[in-house]
């Protein structure tokens, strides 16, 4: 009984199976490891190309922005060829808001989230497909103030926007907003811009 019992001790009968298959089962880990780490690094890959892309997107809004404020107050009127049916940037629906905002100072309540005459004031596609982008803008106007700078500001009289001799004249600030939907964006751009009444505008 002894001598059968040391026969099945010393029996090595499937050690190399068994071997083959825990060195099989160890490369199947190594290989799911590398997909893994692949797919994340393509995924971060992606994910920082398109953030770049919504960042440029967005900038490339600011400066139809800034036209369309300094040639609004320079003309007292939206000028029609910013309209959206002559191939301009300013929806129709937004173009009277917009243009109240920018020649009267009133403070509208829309937003590059809302629709219609409250929703975007420009709007621009950029791209082609599949990383086409479509970028909402808004203008919003905040307050009007003195010129700074001048030596009399002290002594300024209220004579009016843009009237006023002893400042040297107003400015007014708007804010600009710029959003890219590439991808369902959530983040925007937003500036300041300056602009003197009857004078040079600067953001």
């Amino acid at each position: 009984m002894m001598k059968n019992l040391a026969k099945r001790i010393n029996n090595e009968n499937g050690v190399a199976l068994i071997s083959m298959l825990l060195f099989l089962v160890l490369l199947t880990v190594i290989g799911l490891t590398s997909v893994s780490i692949t797919s994340l690094e393509n995924l971060t890959a992606m994910n920082e190309r398109n953030y770049e892309q919504r960042i440029n997107d967005q900038e490339a809004g600011v400066d139809p922005q800034a036209n369309v404020i300094e040639r609004t107050i320079a003309d007292a009127a939206l000028p029609a060829t910013y309209l959206s049916g002559l191939g301009g940037p300013v929806p129709a629906l937004a173009g009277p808001t917009l243009t109240a905002e920018l020649t009267t100072n009133l403070i509208e309540d829309d937003s590059v989230n809302n629709v219609g005459a409250f929703g975007p004031d420009l709007s621009i596609t950029i791209g082609t497909a599949p990383n086409q982008s479509v970028v909402n803008m808004d203008i919003d106007y905040l307050f009007t103030r003195p010129k700074s700078g001048n030596a009399l500001e002290f002594a300024a009289g209220n004579e009016g926007v843009g009237n006023s001799a002893a400042a040297g004249g107003t400015e007014k600030i708007f804010q600009m907003t710029s959003q890219s939907t590439l991808k369902g964006a959530r983040g925007a751009i937003i500036n300041s811009y300056t602009c003197v009444v009857s004078g040079s505008c600067q953001k």
